[in-house]
């Protein structure tokens, strides 16, 4: 079976490290970013050619979004503009509702949401790898397009991952808990202790303890900000619950 032809609209953790993962399978792959970014890649091999334009991946079989969320969201609507009927689309953003929506909206029968587990606090092109996806969980919002469910369920495959599928709303209430609320707790619990005169005297001595829970404080700030504003009202829910756990194992 004829590989797909994949396009992948951001080459930074995700997006560049998914690109190496399928051009090392001898997928063709096509990276659009910024100038500096594409000769990057090609320069390292990572892709098998590149472009600035997103409207230019629409020549492709496979469109991956793998920018942050509000950014995937202007993407897709301007694909939908120059999509042909038989393109599949996808996405890597850690919130499905609202995209999974907005292409129900444009008519945009091909387009399945997706979602890798994997990922650092780490950012760009220069922080990708091909085994990122290595034996990680590759959620997915399933299209009513059978073609293309099988087609990103492949990509997804040869990229190392495992597809497992999941409704939109399920999925963003469980990465509120599982992926979003933790960077919430992350943030605060290293500010606080900067806060704190005593503590903050000694943060470059502090435990393995510490340093684990607050490794990602030093995530993206902008990107978490999307994220945790694009999931926003399962987020709230998820610190509530935090709240109510830490009340009743407080001294």
């Amino acid at each position: 079976m004829r590989r797909p032809r994949v396009a992948i609209v951001g080459l930074g953790l995700v997006g560049g490290s998914l690109a190496r993962a399928l051009t090392r399978r001898g997928y063709r792959v096509t990276g659009i970013d910024w100038p500096l970014v594409v000769r990057r890649a090609l320069a390292e091999g990572a892709i098998t050619q590149g472009g600035t334009r997103a409207e230019a991946a629409a020549a492709s079989d496979l469109v991956v979004l793998a920018a942050p969320p509000s950014t995937n969201l202007r993407l897709l609507r301007r694909l939908a503009r120059v999509a042909r009927p038989e393109l599949v689309l996808t996405d890597v953003s850690s919130v499905k509702g609202e995209i999974v929506r907005e292409a129900a909206r444009l008519g945009l029968g091909g387009f399945v949401g997706g979602h890798p587990m994997a990922g650092t606090e780490k950012r760009g092109f220069a922080a990708s790898a091909a085994d990122l996806f290595a034996g990680a969980t590759w959620w997915l919002v399933p299209s009513r397009s059978a073609r293309a469910n099988r087609t990103v369920r492949r990509v997804v495959r040869d990229s190392g991952a495992r597809p497992l599928t999941i409704d939109a709303g399920s999925h963003d209430r469980a990465m509120a808990f599982l992926s979003h609320a933790p960077q919430v707790v992350a943030w605060a619990l290293y500010e606080a202790a900067r806060r704190d005169g005593v503590a903050r005297a000694h943060l470059s001595r502090a435990g393995p303890g510490f340093r684990d829970m607050t490794r990602l404080a030093r995530s993206p700030r902008r990107l978490w900000q999307d994220i945790l504003g694009s999931n926003r009202v399962e987020v709230r829910r998820a610190l509530a619950g935090l709240a109510r756990s830490i009340r009743r194992r407080s001294p």
